[in-house]
């Protein structure tokens, strides 16, 4: 599935958890900070995802991405997100500005911060990932 078929089917996924209208969302939006979701929308909106593509989205998805990047590594340290883990996380979401992967971001933060692009992003590497493993049986 491409990137912009994602995109198409998404959209009223993203209507439905935020209310916001079709034009108001782009790629490169922020759930949170451009399109009014709160955490809790992020959890209605995960569980659509499964029901529309067939695909998990774990809450702490991302943070378990970092994690294994830095074994033996600190991750965070009293709830604020270290270089460390600053730099991996720019790895893992390829598709958040820099900027906003700034040190002084908190753990709790990091939800705040994805985009349209990044789930859009994760959904077709977990649909090529299962396409393969239905190849491979």
């Amino acid at each position: 599935m491409t990137e912009q078929e994602i995109f198409k089917r998404l959209v009223p996924l993203i209507r439905e958890v935020t209310g916001v209208r079709e034009e108001q969302i782009r790629m490169e939006s922020c759930l949170m900070y451009d399109l009014g979701a709160e955490s809790v929308d992020l959890l209605d909106f995960t569980f659509l995802i499964e029901e529309v593509f067939g695909v998990t989205i774990e809450a702490d998805e991302f943070e378990q991405q970092a994690r294994r990047r830095i074994p033996g590594g600190v991750y965070e340290e009293n709830g604020y997100l270290t270089d460390e883990a600053l730099e991996e996380l720019k790895k893992a979401l390829p598709e958040v500005p820099a900027e906003c992967l700034k040190p002084g971001l908190k753990k709790i933060e990091l939800p705040s911060v994805l985009n349209v692009a990044v789930f859009v992003h994760l959904i077709q590497r977990k649909l090529a990932d299962k396409s393969q493993e239905v190849k491979n049986a």
